[in-house]
């Protein structure tokens, strides 16, 4: 069941990531720094009001939505869900026009500021049905959420800015008309209500309860992954800003778009094997499932930094190709060191319902990146807030491991990691004398090419344990296979 589950949400999974990524190469032929920056932000923004005003609703739904059965139930939820849902909008726009009035553009027009409520609000919708249908196994409802705006949002971005010109409006506007379009398919499709209050205090406690603690951590993530965007627009400006984003957005999200492949049904694997069988089996399984991740996000990164001129010449505009070219192979290996952590180090603490030790992690990232991320932007321009990333990264996921290993016993697969490493290193040593001109052509050969090595590469390398049908001897736990 939870592999057809997983092969079910999959393409929802892929194709709003994958747009997501084609547009940030789209933008830069299209528009320009100043426009590209404040499309960024006003995205960046919208992802903290999210996190902060209606982050803990969803999660609270996520978890408790399956107690609220009964007809007198549902309808209690529905009138609280209803009353949170708006208020939660409401106080998200006022707060986006206000931070894009002072900070991101203050010379905004009218149609931009409408255009950013009306983003903010479909998106909020878009995020919140989502969770909800996820809930409820309603994964057409879940995949037209996650799909229809990243990719009709992206589509109708590039006809709006071909009809009225390059301004950062018309590209926020497509994405808000693509987000009210999914929302509007969906509502056939799913149970709700119609009466907005009034609001049940319980559920409201219960909710707040629930989700304030991950709000904190979402708040700390977010200052993570967006401070370095702020902060190249402060201290530098928008055109800045925008020249940041391409490299940043590019790296970050090949990690993240790497880690998704095989991150969806790891962790509840390990949570059934806990349930079932215990601590140590569920500590293997997380080992297990470290190493499928290193198999995966090793050669993302090594492919990037060795084809790192290539993708950008090929790929991204004139004017953004020399900011993307320093900052591009920094970001992908700073979000491959987040992901590495977050989808195996810090998921011992989730097993053990530690939440409040990924909390201080996520804390000292936070600091790291806004500290080092001043200092460091100041001395290297928009590459230091890239920098930056790396650095932070890399110290909470030293802490998260230093953590995990001391007080839960976690191990890393060092048998697997020697192997997918050595892989690695055939793919990028092959790269390294694959000659070619800067076309599409031979960027996919290249890319094709160091694919089929390190397959081959890896294949070799576990060829003796699969010939034996055993595990590798070495100090860490091994794959297995668990049925």
């Amino acid at each position: 069941m939870l592999f057809r589950h997983t092969l079910l949400y999959l393409p929802a999974q892929v194709i709003g990531p994958l747009f997501q990524l084609i547009s940030v190469v789209a933008w830069t032929h299209v528009t320009s720094e100043s426009t590209l920056g404040v499309i960024t932000l006003v995205a960046a923004t919208h992802e903290l009001l999210q996190t902060v005003f209606l982050a803990w609703w969803s999660q609270f739904v996520l978890r408790f939505f399956g107690s609220f059965q009964s007809k007198e139930n549902l309808d209690r939820f529905y009138r609280t869900e209803n009353v949170v849902l708006l208020g939660s909008v409401v106080i998200q726009s006022a707060i986006a026009i206000l931070i894009l009035w002072t900070t991101i553009s203050p010379d905004a027009p009218v149609v931009l500021s409408v255009a950013v409520v009306g983003y903010v609000v479909t998106r909020s919708f878009n995020l919140y049905i989502a969770e909800r249908a996820r809930v409820r196994h309603e994964v057409a409802v879940y995949s037209i959420q996650q799909i229809t705006g990243p990719a009709l949002g992206f589509i109708l971005g590039l006809l709006l800015i071909h009809l009225f010109g390059e301004r950062p409006e018309w590209p926020i506007a497509g994405y808000a008309a693509a987000q009210l379009a999914a929302v509007i398919a969906v509502l056939p499709m799913t149970a709700f209500g119609w009466s907005v209050g009034p609001f049940d205090r319980s559920i409201i406690r219960q909710a707040l309860k629930y989700g304030v603690p991950l709000i904190v951590g979402g708040g700390l993530g977010w200052i993570s992954l967006n401070a370095s965007r702020f902060i190249v627009s402060h201290m530098l400006g928008l055109a800045s800003a925008g020249l940041f984003a391409v490299g940043y957005g590019l790296g970050q999200r090949a990690a993240t778009m790497a880690a998704m492949l095989v991150t969806a049904s790891a962790f509840p694997i390990a949570v059934r094997r806990m349930e079932e069988h215990g601590s140590k089996a569920a500590t293997l399984q997380l080992t297990d499932n470290g190493a499928l991740l290193a198999a995966i996000l090793f050669p993302c990164v090594a492919g990037v930094f060795a084809l790192r001129a290539e993708i950008v010449h090929v790929l991204i505009a004139g004017p953004f190709q020399a900011a993307t070219l320093a900052i591009l192979p920094l970001a992908a290996l700073a979000g491959a060191i987040r992901n590495f952590r977050a989808h195996f180090g810090d998921q011992i603490f989730l097993l053990h319902r530690r939440t409040p030790v990924t909390v201080m992690i996520n804390g000292i990232e936070a600091a790291i990146t806004i500290i080092a991320g001043i200092i460091l932007i100041a001395k290297w321009g928009p590459m230091g807030g890239a920098a930056a990333s790396v650095i932070a990264a890399t110290v909470a996921a030293a802490a998260s491991f230093a953590a995990g290993l001391s007080i839960f016993r976690l191990r890393f697969p060092v048998a697997h990691l020697a192997r997918i490493s050595a892989a690695t290193a055939a793919m990028v040593g092959v790269l390294h004398f694959m000659k070619g001109t800067d076309t599409w052509p031979a960027l996919a050969f290249h890319i094709g090419g160091g694919v089929a090595v390190y397959v081959i590469a890896l294949a070799a390398l576990y060829a003796p344990m699969w010939l034996n049908n055993r595990r590798p001897q070495g100090p860490a736990v091994q794959f297995v296979d668990r049925g």
